[in-house]
């Protein structure tokens, strides 16, 4: 396979994805004042729709003591201008989950606010959503030939109306109509013929402009973009570039594509796995090349060569985050300079410790990262906690350092490429959207400094079955380290 073609089909891997390439669902988890929640947001493919909207109250025992509301706003909009909320009802048999379906109108980023008043009081907290249409639906052939059907009997019974109307319509009962009413009569059945057919001639371009336009305007696609390796001196840099008409370096605020903003301090968030084993991972943060954010550039870490799929997360002003997508050859992994372009960044080359209830991975300063899946299989499109935790060598939990903000960052890739998703203990919800929702985008850090604690449980759901690997990065002594799990999604 030559370059172009190997980055075309890397390319098309994101024609299913939003923020997060093939994971296009939304989950978050944290308080809504004094409640602890969890919030999913299952998109329905298509925009118009109505979107299924779950959220889980831990502890609750008499759901009949709570009230849960949902309202959701575009993000040029806000709440205020936002529909009337609307009510989630409890789900029999199961006392700490809610439901609802919300409608989201236009494929754009919305803030969704989730109410929650009971016994402790009320308390809000308000969530990102992308609803973005990630897919087509097509007509069956069945329902289009009974709607062809019931469209020649329709314009059938037309002509019949038409032509009985003209011919004896004003003739007195049992009187036959003349040859010239008959005539009449069919040169207005010819005529109203000739202006249905140009209705339905109208109809098709307007359904085939309407499609095209869809496709076009509404169906998600990321920014087109492709990664390059160069050098500069001794250094080799990986430049990310952005080449998309509806990116010029002059972001227009009346639309999503408006500035880009700092998600945990940095304006990218560039990830490198290598495609043939997932055996390597580097999470780098490239800087601007110029203000227009065309091109950023990276020091490419000492990588073992190989082919990599490359992600680069970015955040505008309007909350609509996306990840673009491209790939790279690493031909002479040795030759990198350790150096790195942000005090952050980290990369990692292994093998992954299998999939297991309780699974250890060894983090070589003396503590292993533990993900306790316990002892239900993972199954495709079920929610779930990963549940992770550092333990010292006395098995009791060992304390973490502040990574971005974060106790953990997690990353989840599937073998085939069709899915990836970077992670938080929040969740896979935009941080930077978060805080720009909330107010407080002057701190790149205000609004969404998660408790610092060694023990994390990440909500997240896998949208399809098939083997994946899950590497998560925490920081300690100031370095940080990551771990690998291999998973088998059923």
């Amino acid at each position: 396979m030559t370059r172009t073609r190997a980055r075309a089909a890397v390319l098309l891997l994101a024609v299913a994805a939003m923020a997060h390439v093939g994971s296009p669902d939304t989950f978050f988890g944290g308080r809504a004042g004094p409640y602890d929640v969890r919030v999913s947001v299952r998109l329905p493919g298509v925009i118009p729709g109505r979107a299924q909207v779950a959220v889980r109250l831990a502890g609750v025992t008499k759901p009949q003591d709570y009230h849960v509301s949902l309202r959701a706003g575009q993000w040029n909009v806000g709440l205020k201008g936002a529909p009337p909320p609307e009510p989630a009802t409890a789900v029999p048999g199961d006392p700490e989950l809610y439901a609802a379906e919300l409608w989201f109108m236009t494929a754009t980023s919305y803030q969704m606010a989730v109410t929650i008043d009971g016994p402790s009081g009320s308390g809000t907290v308000v969530v990102p959503v992308l609803a973005l249409a990630t897919a087509e639906r097509s007509m069956t052939p069945w329902l289009g030939a009974v709607l062809a059907a019931l469209g020649v009997f329709l314009t059938a019974g037309l002509l019949t109306i038409i032509g009985s109307a003209v011919r004896e319509s004003v003739l007195p009962p049992g009187v036959e109509p003349d040859r010239r009413r008959r005539v009449r009569a069919r040169i207005a059945i010819a005529a109203m013929a000739l202006l249905a057919g140009l209705a339905l001639w109208g109809g098709d371009v307007w359904w085939n402009a309407e499609a095209s336009s869809y496709s076009q305007q509404i169906l998600y696609r990321p920014f087109a973009s492709d990664a390059t390796i160069g050098r500069r001196g001794d250094r080799r840099v990986l430049t990310l570039g952005i080449h998309d008409s509806r990116w010029t370096g002059r972001p227009d605020p009346q639309t999503r594509y408006n500035a880009l903003i700092p998600d945990h301090g940095k304006l990218m968030h560039l990830f490198l796995v290598r495609d043939a084993d997932l055996a390597a991972l580097a999470h780098l943060h490239p800087v601007a090349r110029t203000p227009e954010a065309l091109a950023f550039d990276a020091d490419l870490p000492p990588l073992p060569p190989g082919r990599y799929r490359v992600y680069g997360d970015i955040v505008h002003e309007s909350g609509y985050a996306q990840t673009l997508v491209s790939a790279v050859d690493i031909t002479d992994g040795g030759a990198a300079t350790t150096a790195a372009t942000d005090a952050d960044d980290s990369w990692f080359s292994g093998e992954a410790v299998p999939e297991a209830p309780t699974a250890a991975f060894d983090l070589g300063d003396g503590t292993r990262l533990e993900w306790q899946r316990g002892d239900r299989p993972i199954a495709a499109r079920a929610e779930r906690d990963l549940r992770l935790v550092v333990r010292g060598a006395s098995g009791s939990a060992a304390p973490v350092e502040p990574y971005m903000g974060m106790a953990a960052h997690l990353v989840v890739a599937s073998r085939d490429g069709s899915v990836f998703a970077h992670l938080h203990p929040s969740g896979s919800v935009s941080m930077a959207a978060m805080q720009q929702f909330a107010g407080t985008a002057a701190d790149p850090h205000a609004g969404h400094v998660m408790p610092i604690d060694s023990d994390v449980a990440v909500p997240f759901a896998f949208p399809k079955p098939g083997p994946y690997r899950m590497f998560v990065q925490v920081k300690r002594g100031g370095v940080v380290r990551t771990a690998a799990f291999d998973i088998d999604v059923r």
